[in-house]
């Protein structure tokens, strides 16, 4: 937490991130043979192009709510209440680099003259609150939130895919990436977690998550950004229950991708 909201070395890091991934975007868009999501097949040259991101750790930062948790002590079954107590404020300020990936995204076009379009994955849940009929207030306040730190260029509702939002769209995100590959071709694909970009990873250990990293080890750095994330995750998730047998495991599961 200290070194997300202190660090020098943070802010270098995600602004190098998202300036690689500007510079990939420009060669994708370019090339209508390109992809960023491997279950999209056929011949999809002839759609427009598109820039899947997810939003917590990605575009938002929301180490602040983290910190609160933390000094008050907020047990895990308190957890869901309070973040979207947060997310109610509307008030997470932006990663650095993102809302200028963003923007400089929304400014390109396909040979065709088609701009990027940039749609957001999220697992913020569509629940509603005490006192309100409106079926899904989280996505009303991602919107504000995103207008707040700067895209000026406004962002629809159709443009947030939320967890919840429909029946069959749970905390695995493959599903929604597939709805945004039927309409559009998806060229690069940014977020904080594995499971942003792979399906089947957040229940998986650490070893069997990170052959399915090496799997598709093409795509990282090309049509893949990930940014770090240390404070929450499915990698945590992996560790198991305890953290003190985490520290005590036996080095060396993670490798080097074979034939690199």
């Amino acid at each position: 937490m200290l070194w997300i909201r202190n660090s020098s070395e943070y802010r270098a890091t995600v602004e190098t991130v998202y300036r690689a991934a500007e510079a990939a975007l420009a060669r994708a868009v370019a090339d209508p043979a390109w992809t960023a999501e491997p279950s999209q097949a056929g011949d999809f040259s002839s759609l427009p192009p598109a820039v899947v991101m997810d939003i917590d750790e990605t575009v938002l930062d929301n180490s602040e709510p983290q910190v609160q948790m933390l000094r008050e002590g907020t047990c895990f079954d308190e957890f869901p209440a309070a973040w979207d107590d947060w997310i109610a404020k509307r008030r997470s300020p932006a990663v650095p680099g993102a809302v200028e990936f963003v923007r400089a995204a929304r400014a390109m076009n396909d040979p065709s003259g088609r701009p990027v379009h940039v749609l957001f994955i999220t697992n913020r849940e569509c629940a509603r609150r005490s006192g309100s009929e409106n079926a899904c207030p989280q996505q009303d306040d991602t919107l504000a939130n995103l207008a707040a730190v700067g895209l000026d260029v406004p962002t629809l509702a159709d443009d947030i895919l939320m967890k919840g939002e429909r029946p069959e769209w749970d905390a695995e995100k493959l599903s929604r990436r597939q709805e945004v590959a039927r309409r559009y071709r998806i060229v690069l694909n940014i977020g904080d977690d594995l499971a942003d970009f792979l399906p089947g990873v957040r229940r998986s250990s650490v070893a069997e998550r990170d052959n399915a990293r090496c799997e598709q080890d093409a795509y990282w750095g090309r049509r893949w950004f990930a940014l770090p994330n240390p404070i929450y995750g499915s990698w945590l998730v992996a560790l198991g229950p305890s953290l003190d047998a985490a520290l005590a495991a036996e080095p060396g599961v993670l490798k080097g991708c074979p034939d690199r």
